[in-house]
């Protein structure tokens, strides 16, 4: 069988994969533990069947990283707490040092790719018989996308303040603790930032050189960060004084029900994979070896 007829079903495959691992996280009880894993080794096998830019090596070690990952956080009890983002903080609560790994460890895979392909991509010349977006609408769309990315951190950030400061107001604690946790919640939120930034760098890049499938991959990877920066926060040891939620954090919640174990894990690893599949399908296109292979009388 030709790489031609063995691409089609493998990209199949993949999306398949895919999803049996994101209703795995969605119910908490996944079929297939390793679904991700074997949904990113499929990728790679349908990105090495393909003509890939040189250099060749990129793209599959962009997909060797996230398939490290995904091995790596296989889920074991998914939504175990998933859904708390905020701790109501004891009497006397001392803050922890501030940390950048509570959000790195979510986003280090990402981010590596993401760098990688733009690294890379830099060097790619435009695709073939396409034309060249202008390079003004191009800039407009990556300030405009950079905004709204860093917007949403912002208000999340600012929501935070806010309670901890009408919190301490009413309690009449030290503003120590609120300084420090406040702090740390943009410290924890940095990499998911960095990561949402390098991916709109790339959605520009990719768009410049006419692969539009692949920059639709990039920019559905820019919103992948937007959960990532709840899910960052729900892994940080963050206090939040007693009281009715404020409707803004309510608008930022997903609340899980009974038969829904971790609906925003879920929505993050949906939107994830299927940026990589994007990625993997734009950034391979059928080569000479595939032309060579369908003009041949077998």
């Amino acid at each position: 069988m030709t790489a031609v007829r063995l691409r089609p079903p493998l990209i199949g495959t993949a999306a398949v994969l895919a999803a049996t691992h994101v209703l795995g996280v969605l119910f908490g009880d996944p079929p297939l533990r390793h679904a991700e894993v074997l949904a990113l080794l499929v990728l790679a096998g349908y990105a090495l069947l393909g003509e890939l830019p040189e250099p060749r090596w990129v793209v599959p070690a962009a997909l060797l990283v996230l398939v490290v990952e995904a091995y790596r956080t296989a889920p074991a009890d998914i939504g175990d707490g998933s859904d708390q983002f905020l701790a109501v903080a004891p009497d006397g609560y001392s803050p922890p040092p501030v940390m950048l790994t509570d959000g790195l460890d979510l986003t280090w895979a990402a981010l590596a790719a993401s760098l990688l392909l733009l690294w890379a991509g830099r060097r790619w010349p435009a695709a073939y018989h396409q034309p060249v977006p202008r390079r003004g609408p191009v800039v407009t769309g990556t300030v405009l996308a950079v905004l709204l990315l860093t917007a949403y951190p912002a208000v999340r950030l600012s929501e935070f303040a806010l309670d901890l400061s009408a919190g301490e107001r009413s309690t009449s604690a030290s503003t120590d603790p609120v300084s420090a946790a406040v702090v740390r919640a943009g410290s924890v939120m940095l990499a998911p930032l960095v990561l949402g930034l390098a991916a709109i760098c790339l959605t520009a890049v990719l768009f410049r050189r006419s692969r539009v499938i692949a920059a639709l991959g990039a920019a559905l990877l820019a919103v992948a960060a937007l959960p990532q920066f709840d899910l960052a926060l729900a892994k940080a040891d963050l206090p939040v004084y007693a009281g009715p939620p404020s409707a803004l954090a309510i608008s930022f919640a997903i609340t899980p029900s009974p038969l829904i174990a971790a609906p925003l894990p879920a929505l993050a690893a949906a939107i994830e994979l299927a940026a990589y599949v994007f990625l993997a399908v734009g950034l391979t296109r059928t080569g000479r070896r595939e032309k060579t292979a369908t003009n041949s009388p077998n």
